[in-house]
């Protein structure tokens, strides 16, 4: 599992856009998994030159340092046998 980092690009200033089409053309897939303020942590199948996705702010990190940023976001987040990394949902219907 590759991890990375991401901002939407707004060229458009209405609407966001992220690199996954661009990583697509360069022949991996991404997908967006956690949020936090304008960063998008996500799953690269992958590895893919940042240069090409500076538009984003693309940065590639390490499993550990994808895991401080969920922590940092939950701090029951934990590793799942295929590197996707969770955390337990808190029910917020009384």
């Amino acid at each position: 599992m590759k991890y990375a980092t991401w901002k939407l690009n707004f060229i458009d200033p209405q609407y966001g856009t992220g690199p996954e089409d661009k990583i697509a053309q360069l022949g991996a897939q991404a997908q967006g998994a956690w949020v936090c303020n304008e960063t998008i942590l996500g799953y690269v199948s992958d590895l893919v030159d940042p240069k090409k996705l500076k538009s984003w702010n693309f940065t590639e990190l390490t499993q550990e340092e994808a895991l401080d940023f969920c922590f940092s976001i939950n701090s029951e987040a934990y590793l799942l046998p295929d590197g996707s990394i969770v955390a337990p949902i808190q029910n917020i219907i009384p």
